[in-house]
């Protein structure tokens, strides 16, 4: 049951507050002699909250965010395992300060907004800690997406949640506390119950998202960026085409909240598992659109360097699918140069034609629109791709050579591609050939 409005919550908070205003600290910190500076959360509570996560005791190597530190006991926690750690928080807290000074501590402390913040300031982080802050923020989704963003491996997010997290079946719902509801404070704007912790974690853009308990109405929940069960070596899926959700082309931007539509081929479709550069990216929605063809729609994940980027599809017990290639954050002349490829002389375009109406060298774009080219010089068992000048398309097929070593190949288009004259090339195992000229009409 929420705690808002309750007055014997309300009247045991102003108890506590009073205790924390007659310690002066929140956190206890451990001093290198052994001597403890008491704060409101003891050692042994401050331990049991870190234990709900499966952060790794050796962390050299590491890089770990503290988001919301205070006093900074998970910041130095952090540091006493190795990591090299950033303590980030909206206040500037001299406590923190004293503490890193009494330890001989080495970690960087940040004042700033997580809500404000992203990955281009601060950096990315093996670990970031989110832990007893999403309530306090008026923009908690928008928070979780910066801090997606800066993940590569594992986030631990602790969160207050208006229920027990019995029922993760149960609607999400979110309460909105304009004023001082909850506790009495000012600063608490938000109680999710735990469904909806879980679903905001998934929308944010983590693709694997585990509630690993919840206490006292504190919900831990494990959110990760890649996939923790490995690849299968059953056949793997076709990927067919991909495209822009909304704009149906292949522009995409990591802060335009992008998602990607993807059509594969499949005598599966549950679990799917998409691949975007080095990060998982959950379906939202997969649908069935004809024999053992599926339409996957994802978020593009947070955190993508502006370049192009390979995505690929598995299912349960498979492989990894084909790549094909997208360009993320790049401007118009970045999309048209693509990747520098070495042309090969060996592979020559003889003609392309409109897949369906086979009209030479013009391509009708639109729903279910396909190109079919004609080219000589293609081995056996190469890796074809068909490069636009605006997208990189995966070969769905590539016939047998024909009696003048000339193979068919066909590519979809994604159905809202800038129309017009545009070069076509082909790229095969490393090499491309020379680029002809098609209209795409």
């Amino acid at each position: 049951m929420s705690q808002a409005r309750n007055a014997t919550v309300t009247s045991e908070t102003r108890k506590q507050i009073d205790r924390l205003h007659s310690l002066g600290w929140y956190h206890s910190i451990e001093l290198p002699g052994g001597e403890v500076i008491p704060g409101l959360q003891s050692i042994e509570l401050l331990k049991t909250r870190l234990s709900q996560f499966p952060v790794p005791a050796d962390l050299r190597g590491k890089r770990v965010l503290d988001v919301g530190a205070w006093d900074g006991w998970f910041s130095f926690e952090m540091e006493r395992r190795g990591a090299e750690v950033v303590a980030l928080d909206a206040t500037r807290n001299p406590k923190l300060i004293l503490a890193r000074d009494l330890l001989g501590s080495k970690i960087e402390y940040v004042n700033a907004d997580i809500s404000r913040i992203s990955a281009k300031e601060l950096g990315h982080f093996d670990i970031v800690l989110f832990l007893g802050v999403l309530y306090h923020l008026k923009h908690p989704l928008l928070a979780l997406e910066n801090v997606c963003e800066m993940t590569d491996e594992l986030a631990c997010l602790e969160s207050y949640v208006i229920d027990d997290g019995s029922d993760l079946s149960a609607p999400p719902i979110l309460e909105f506390y304009e004023g001082t509801e909850l506790r009495g404070q000012f600063d608490n704007w938000c109680g999710p119950n735990t469904s909806c912790l879980l679903a905001m974690a998934r929308a944010a853009g983590f693709a694997s998202v585990k509630l690993e308990s919840v206490m006292e109405q504190r919900a831990h929940v494990t959110c990760l960026r890649k996939w923790p069960n490995p690849p299968g070596t059953d056949p793997a899926p076709a990927l067919l085409c991909v495209e822009n959700s909304v704009s149906k082309d292949h522009t995409f931007s990591t802060t335009a909240d992008d998602y990607i539509s993807l059509w594969f081929r499949s005598t599966s479709s549950d679990p799917v598992f998409v691949e975007v550069g080095p990060y998982a990216a959950r379906p939202v929605e997969i649908t069935s659109v004809g024999t053992e063809g599926w339409l996957a729609t994802c978020k593009l994940p947070p955190g993508l360097k502006p370049q192009w980027h390979d995505i690929r599809v598995r299912v349960a017990g498979s492989g990894f699918s084909n790549a094909i290639r997208i360009p993320v954050d790049l401007s118009v002349e970045q999309r048209r140069r693509g990747e520098p490829v070495p042309l090969s002389t060996q592979i020559q375009i003889i003609l392309v034609t409109d897949g369906r109406s086979w009209e030479r060298w013009k391509v009708k774009t639109g729903a279910d629109s396909c190109l079919s080219i004609w080219a000589k010089g293609i081995s056996n068992d190469a890796q074809v791709s068909v490069r636009l000048e605006w997208a990189n398309l995966s070969a769905i097929y590539v016939s047998e050579p024909d009696n003048n070593g000339a193979r068919q190949i066909n590519a979809m288009l994604p159905s809202g591609i800038t129309l017009g004259k545009t070069r076509l090339c082909l790229a095969c195992d490393g090499v491309a050939c020379e680029p002809v000229e098609i209209e795409l009409v």
